[in-house]
């Protein structure tokens, strides 16, 4: 698949997420499954499932409510 096809389907994705309402950190999250899910053979699940929790996880997070 040719680099423009890629991009053009990340931006319909990401505009048609953006313009149903979606927040925008959700509608990245869905772009990024779509792209997995289209472009590797690995299970988008596991992959991402590690990384946002890796991310969402961490000390530096722990201050925020305070």
């Amino acid at each position: 698949m040719e680099q423009i096809e890629a991009i053009g389907i990340f931006l319909f994705v990401l505009f048609t997420l953006l313009g149903s309402g979606v927040w925008v950190g959700l509608a990245l999250l869905g772009v990024a499954f779509v792209g997995m899910e289209l472009f590797t053979s690995r299970p988008a699940g596991d992959a991402m499932i590690t990384t946002i929790w890796t991310s969402s996880s961490s000390w530096t997070l722990t201050a925020l409510p305070l």
